[in-house]
């Protein structure tokens, strides 16, 4: 009788855990609800005094952040030698930073947007909730990094 493979156990990450790996990244998915539509935004982010902080411009993102409706932001990694992963959600309630109050961990020059263009809105998401999960991966190749099939589209 053949006996199941033993599956990876995830571990769940403690606060301050999911903190120091929420330090180590730079990018981040960003989960509002607009107008009753879910929606998913890449952002990079700084986490400062366990609040996570980015900018933005005018649009569908800042309208629904600026509704006060709770949003989830994510963002994950590898380990050190590509043997585990880890992915860190926090759960919390956006708000806008005021003019003149913008934390000196912003004025980071490698904290620059992917997307270049004024991001005059400094946002805060305070948290409600902060979990982790980490856990061992075996095959790298077949899920990270994700291909770049934009040459082929061309």
């Amino acid at each position: 009788m053949a006996t199941p493979q033993q599956q990876p156990q995830a571990e769940t990450l403690t606060e301050d855990e999911c903190w120091r790996y929420l330090e180590s990244a730079y990018i981040g998915r960003l989960a509002v609800i607009n107008r009753a539509v879910p929606e998913i935004f890449p952002v990079n982010f700084v986490p400062v005094d366990r609040t996570i902080l980015f900018r933005t411009a005018p649009g569908a993102k800042l309208n629904a952040l600026l509704s006060s409706t709770p949003v989830a932001f994510e963002t994950d990694g590898l380990g050190t030698y590509s043997t585990e992963v880890w992915s860190v959600v926090v759960k919390g309630i956006p708000g806008q930073v005021p003019e003149g109050e913008a934390p000196v961990e912003l004025a980071d020059p490698d904290r620059q947007p992917w997307l270049p263009g004024p991001k005059d809105h400094l946002i805060r998401i305070t948290p409600t909730e902060v979990t982790g999960r980490r856990f061992p991966v075996h095959s790298r190749t077949r899920w990270w990094p994700p291909l770049d099939f934009s040459s082929d589209w061309t």
